[in-house]
C-alpha cells in the first residue's frame, strides 16, 4: 500500500507544471553566444531565434532571428544586461555554437573561462571560434545563404570542411577548457571572419588561433592548419590535397584523404627529447588538370611519393609556427607525462624554455587506392 501511495505521488509530482520548468512561450532561445571586450567592459552577444506564428510561417515573412547585446564589468553581468532589451529569459542551454571575440582573446581568457567553468547552463560540447577582425556581435548579425541562423550556419560549415576539405579540426568548450587547465597542452581554436562580396556579407573560417597561457598569441594559415591535423591523435576522415604532377612542372593532382591516422611518440635520446610522428594514409586519385598517362605502376608509386612529401612539408609548417609561437597545441608534454612522468617533473617548470627546441623524426606512409570511375585522362578527339 505504502509504495503506490510512493509511486502515485511520484507521478503526480512529475505532472506539476511548476517545478524549475520554463515554459517555451515565456522564453528565448539563444543559438549563439558571444564574448568580447571593449575598453573595461566585457561585451555579451546572443544571436535569439525569431518565435514563429502561424501567420509567419504560411506568409514566410518576419526576421528569423535578433542579435542582442549586453554589457557590464563581469561576464553574469553583462550576459543578464540582455534581459533588459528582451520580455522572455534566454534558455542558455539551446546555444551551439560559441565565438569568442579577438580582443578578448589577446588581452587575457581568464576574464571568460572563470564564467565558463561555474556556469551550469551553456553546454560544454557546443564548438568554439575566436572571431577574426570583427566582434561576435558582427559575425551573429550576418545573413548566410541558405542556412537561416549564422550560429547554425558557422557550425555547419566547420563540419562540412572537414569532409570535403579536411583543414580546420573542431574543438569544444570541454576540450578548451581542459587545455586551458593542463600543463604541457594549449588551445588552438578555428577562426570565422566576415568576407565582403558584391553580393553582400558572408561568412568564412579563415586560420586558426593560436595561444600561449591565458592569452592568443598568433593564428595558424591555411597549410598550417592542415599540418595540425594530420597530426590529430583522432582516425581522420574526408578531405582534399594537392600534390605536384609528376608529368609537367607548374600542374597540380587532386587527392581525396579516405582515412588517416597519427602515431606520436616522445623519446628520450642522450638526454633530449624528440618526438617521432609516424602517419598511415590513404585515398584516391580525383583529379589531374592536364593531358598524360598518371596510372602506371611508376608513376603510381610516384603519386604516392610526392604525396609523402607534401604531407610531411604541411606538418614541418605547423611545428615550426608553433615553435616559433611557443605553443604547444600539439600536447607534446603532456605525452612526455605520460611515458616520461619522472623526466616531465623535472621539465615541467621550464617547458617554456625547452619546447621550441624539441626536435622531431617524420615518417609519412600514404597508399593510392584508386581512381574512381576513370583509369585514364580526359582526351578531347
Amino acid at each position: 500500500m505504502k509504495k503506490s501511495f510512493l509511486l502515485l505521488f511520484l507521478l503526480l509530482l512529475g505532472f506539476n507544471p511548476g517545478c524549475g520548468v520554463t515554459e517555451l512561450d515565456k522564453a528565448s532561445i539563444p543559438l549563439g553566444l558571444g564574448v568580447d571586450v571593449d575598453g573595461e567592459q566585457i561585451v555579451v552577444s546572443t544571436e535569439l531565434a525569431s518565435p514563429i506564428s502561424p501567420e509567419q510561417i504560411e506568409s514566410s515573412s518576419g526576421p528569423d532571428f535578433y542579435v542582442i547585446s549586453g554589457r557590464g564589468p563581469t561576464v553574469v553581468e553583462a550576459a543578464r544586461k540582455i534581459t533588459l532589451q528582451i520580455p522572455r529569459n534566454p534558455l542558455w542551454s539551446h546555444t551551439n555554437t560559441m565565438i569568442i571575440g579577438e580582443k578578448l582573446a589577446r588581452q587575457d581568457m581568464a576574464l571568460f573561462m572563470d564564467f565558463l567553468s561555474r556556469n551550469r547552463y551553456v553546454r560544454k560540447n557546443i564548438p568554439v571560434f575566436v572571431s577574426s577582425q570583427s566582434t561576435p556581435e558582427e559575425i551573429l548579425s550576418v545573413k548566410p545563404p541558405i542556412e537561416p541562423h549564422p550560429s547554425i550556419a558557422i557550425k555547419n560549415i566547420l563540419s562540412l570542411q572537414e569532409k570535403q576539405l579536411g583543414i580546420y579540426v573542431p574543438i569544444d568548450l570541454k576540450e578548451m577548457e581542459f587545455r586551458f587547465l593542463s600543463p604541457g597542452i594549449e588551445p588552438l581554436v578555428p577562426q570565422v571572419s566576415i568576407l565582403e562580396s558584391d553580393t553582400g556579407k558572408r561568412l568564412r573560417l579563415e586560420g586558426a588561433a593560436v595561444f600561449r597561457g591565458r592569452k592568443m598569441v598568433g593564428s595558424f594559415n591555411e597549410m598550417e592548419s592542415r599540418g595540425y591535423r594530420w597530426m590529430s591523435p583522432r582516425r581522420i576522415q574526408g578531405g582534399l590535397f594537392l600534390v605536384p604532377s609528376p608529368l609537367h612542372s607548374g600542374k597540380q593532382i587532386s587527392l581525396e584523404l579516405s582515412r588517416s591516422q597519427a602515431q606520436i611518440t616522445p623519446k628520450l635520446q642522450e638526454g633530449a627529447i624528440i618526438i617521432q610522428i609516424k602517419i598511415k594514409a590513404e585515398g584516391n586519385f580525383y583529379e589531374q588538370n592536364e593531358v598524360g598517362e598518371l596510372f602506371t605502376r611508376e608513376r603510381f608509386r610516384g603519386i604516392e611519393e610526392l604525396a609523402n612529401q607534401e604531407i610531411k612539408r604541411q606538418i614541418l609548417l605547423a611545428i615550426n609556427k608553433a615553435q616559433e609561437l611557443n605553443s604547444d597545441v600539439f600536447g607534446w608534454g603532456q605525452m612526455i607525462k605520460q611515458n616520461y612522468p619522472q623526466q616531465w617533473e623535472k621539465m615541467e617548470g621550464n617547458w617554456d624554455e625547452l619546447f621550441p627546441t624539441v626536435g622531431k623524426q617524420i615518417k609519412v606512409d600514404f597508399s593510392l587506392r584508386r581512381s574512381y570511375l576513370a583509369d585514364r585522362s580526359f582526351k578531347f578527339q
